[in-house]
């Protein structure tokens, strides 16, 4: 499983590019690089409040936070922010995300993720590392106001330093347990007075946690790299324009799932190795024009991806069912936004918004010997008198899958400050969203049967008659949404630093087609076939096809109502800091993951209703100078109100793969020994991280209690360097990330293990 060799050359000229730029530089410090970066003041070229009294629930994470905590990608963030969950399991092929019980894990996304205002439109890309990440925002409830797709849970913002703004080179090497190997290295330079470029570059691997046992060889081990380059312009006062592009390689052992039995879960044990490999290369556009009454603001993306997957279907030691998939996939956004810039107590903001999806998946699922055999033959065992007999070894079953989709919005926010009385606030708005998706589909299966007639009276026996069973449907199809997402909020500032707000919010989530079912319908078209070699003409089983296949594959859009309050401020005057908010999401047509009858492949599907009630609580205590600690927590309680199927009754039932519970604590001191020759400073941090009860089925019959990981990190400064020693889950918790359910047997992944390593960080 080795990195391809381009992608060694690509690495390995940026991070030597990086180094000889790093050992050029003089040792004197650069005054500019002595600004706090937390004291960085964050705004929004689209929100009308300032970000710091927005009257809704948002997290603001910052390059300290990222450093202490080793936040490395987007599934970190659930050790900073109340009621969001990534759990890792699986691969980087999908990232699912829970945010107050509502979520997804497989098709389709929930949250909106942008980063430099280039938005990420599938999932499969959600899972890179952060490469000088200047702070992110990650915001809570519906956000169709002001952001794009798939918004109705959150946003997460990505900001990356600007070079006009920030100057440095920093190099990080990273080693650790299981194989841990890491660089980082990135330098920002201005160009000039009004240019600057900013270039950064990683590299990073490590042989997995677990092993197949059929093999002995590991089952996850990952390797991966990638960089960034980031040109910024400044024209003048008024006009400022940025280039940014990246590209981002990962290459993985996958789906590391092994039994479960007796509560306990076995090592991955399988004859086929899991696998996926992506490639994402990125780049985009901005441009802003500022003047004392307006903010013009234009965004334009694209994103080009593929990747490959394989993986054992059967999950075990026999040869039964296997799975390749590929996709190729092309993005392009534009965004126009224009808000006012003054300080009149009216401010507004509208925009309009389009995007361009194309999508080509091919699958190619096999049924090995096992599956011929033991699930296929069985099925024309029991139609005497004749005698039906497969002769395929192996049967592959290939399908080409595109679904495009297009899109467009505009969109209209409003704020009324001192509205009757001062510090009353309101806050309006609204979004038009239209989005077409198509589906076209080419799919086949032949299955060569002997079939053998019943012997006639004292005839001899009758010799085997050759017969081909195929299908090849083929067929196109498209759904269409029109939408309308409002939101209101009202805000009252009890002073400068303390408010209180409410808000109502309507989200929304695309509908679509599942194409990982597609194996599943054509053998039961071939089944059919089969069973009706006398009776029923091919031609009629194909005809009733096209329509019956786009009924079953769609599913349809979901839509939420959030309600929330809350309050922000400090409860003891720059010593505790609290922002609380209780929230009541109503869902209708919820989306949620099922396995395939067959167990080989999962389908997304409305489950009726659900409402998810709770409340974040994030406390911040800054206790003595370089001393602070810091609590989140959430809670969400999300149900089924209306769920029934045609064999169960699943309302009232908790969601399955949402944690009713996240909690993070944290308590970090930093200290300035001005005394000391071989130390100017030393840090230690340390974290608690927890989630559950985690239901894993809409029964609620298997479940993961609650489980927390103690994390620690303690370092030393001299000069320009840092040397930090670290630990994940130092207790070595048990947990499971994911089960399910495939046929009779029970799967799940185990929790990464204990985990240490050491940075070495230079920074000039």
């Amino acid at each position: 499983m080795k990195i391809q060799n381009k992608n060694i050359i690509v690495v390995a000229c940026i991070l030597s590019f990086l180094s000889s730029k790093l050992f050029a530089q003089t040792l004197e410090p650069d005054t500019h690089m002595q600004i706090d970066l937390e004291e960085i003041v964050v705004t929004s070229t689209k929100e009308t409040n300032e970000m710091r009294t927005l009257p809704g629930s948002i997290s603001f994470i910052t390059p300290r936070m990222m450093e202490e905590r080793k936040i490395t990608s987007i599934v970190d963030l659930s050790t900073v922010i109340p009621n969001f969950f990534i759990p890792k399991y699986g691969s980087k092929m999908s990232t699912p995300v829970y945010i107050r019980g509502i979520g997804e894990r497989s098709t389709g996304q929930s949250i909106g993720l942008y980063v430099d205002n280039m938005p990420y439109l599938d999932k499969s890309v959600f899972n890179f590392d952060f490469l000088d990440v200047q702070h992110i925002e990650a915001l809570r409830g519906p956000q169709g106001t002001l952001y794009g797709r798939n918004a109705m849970s959150g946003i997460i913002n990505v900001y990356t330093y600007s070079p006009l703004d920030y100057q440095r080179t920093k190099v990080t090497l990273s080693a650790g347990n299981y194989g841990l190997y890491r660089a980082n290295a990135s330098i920002s330079q201005k160009i000039g007075r009004m240019a600057g470029i900013s270039l950064s570059g990683y590299y990073d691997e490590n042989n997995g946690f677990f092993k197949n046992q059929y093999d002995g060889r590991s089952a996850d081990r990952q390797q991966s790299a990638g960089g960034r380059l980031r040109y910024d312009l400044r024209t003048s006062e008024k006009w400022i324009f940025q280039l940014m592009a990246n590209y981002d390689y990962s290459e993985q052992g996958a789906f590391p799932y092994g039994k479960y039995e007796n509560g306990k879960i076995e090592d991955p044990n399988y004859d086929h190795k899991g696998r996926y490999t992506r490639n994402v290369t990125g780049s985009n556009v901005n441009i802003e024009y500022k003047n004392d009454r307006i903010i013009f603001t234009s965004s334009t993306g694209f994103q080009y991806f593929d990747d490959d997957m394989h993986m054992d279907l059967d999950y075990t030691a026999s040869s039964v069912f296997t799975i390749k998939q590929q996709q190729k996939e092309k993005n392009w956004t534009q965004e126009f936004a224009v808000k006012s810039n003054t300080e009149n107590n009216f401010r507004w903001s509208f925009g309009a918004f389009g995007f361009s999806r194309d999508l080509k998946t091919e699958v190619v699922t096999t049924m090995k010997q096992g599956a011929v055999n033991g699930i296929l033959q069985p099925v024309f065992d029991n139609m005497p008198p004749m005698i039906i007999t497969i002769t395929n070894v192996e049967i592959p079953i290939p399908g080409t899958f595109e679904t495009p989709a297009r899109g467009g919005a505009i969109f209209h926010q409003s704020t009324y400050n001192n509205l009757f009385i001062y510090g009353l606030s309101i806050t309006g708005g609204l979004r038009l969203d239209y989005e077409k998706t198509e589906l076209i589909y080419n799919t086949s299966m032949e299955m060569n049967l002997d079939v053998t007639p019943p012997a006639m009276g004292n005839m001899p026996p009758r010799q085997p008659i050759p017969y081909s069973a195929a299908t090849n449907p083929t067929g196109a199809g498209s759904l269409s949404y029109t939408e309308w997402l409002p939101k209101i909020a009202l805000k009252y500032e009890l002073n400068s630093k303390n408010y209180i707000y409410s808000s109502v919010a309507k989200g929304h989530k695309a509908g679509g087609y599942n194409i990982q079912m597609f194996a599943d319908i054509v053998r039961d078209i071939i089944e059919e076939k089969g069973k009706n070699l006398m009776s029923q003409s091919e031609d009629q089983i194909e005809q009733e096809l096209p329509s019956a296949i786009l009924a079953t594959t769609s599913y349809s859009p979901e839509h939420s109502w959030n309600y929330e309050i809350g309050f922000k401020g400090d409860l003891i005057e720059n010593l505790l800091h609290a922002e609380i908010a209780a929230f009541y999401l109503d869902v209708n047509d919820i989306q949620i993951t099922q396995f395939v009858e067959s167990g080989q492949g999962r389908l997304l599907k409305n489950a009726g209703s659900a409402e998810s009630l709770g409340f974040d609580l994030s406390l911040t205590a800054y206790l003595a100078y370089g001393l602070s600690l810091s609590a989140n927590y959430g809670y969400a309680r999300a149900l089924f109100k209306d769920y029934e199927t045609d064999a169960d009754d699943f309302s009232g039932n908790f969601i399955p793969f949402a944690p009713q519970n996240t909690f993070s604590l944290s308590a970090g001191y930093v200290s300035r020994l001005h005394n000391a020759r071989l130390i100017d400073r030393f840090s230690v941090n340390a974290q608690y991280n927890g989630a559950g009860k985690i239901y894993w089925t809409e029964a609620n019959d298997m479940w993961q209690n609650f489980y927390g990981l103690l994390n620690f990190k303690a370092g030393i400064n001299k000069g320009a360097f840092w040397l930090n020693v670290w630990t994940r889950n130092s207790l070595n918790t048990d947990y499971a990330t994911f089960f399910f359910t495939t046929g009779n047997m029970q799967l799940a992944q185990k929790g990464a293990p204990f985990q240490f390593g050491v940075d070495l960080t230079a920074t000039f």
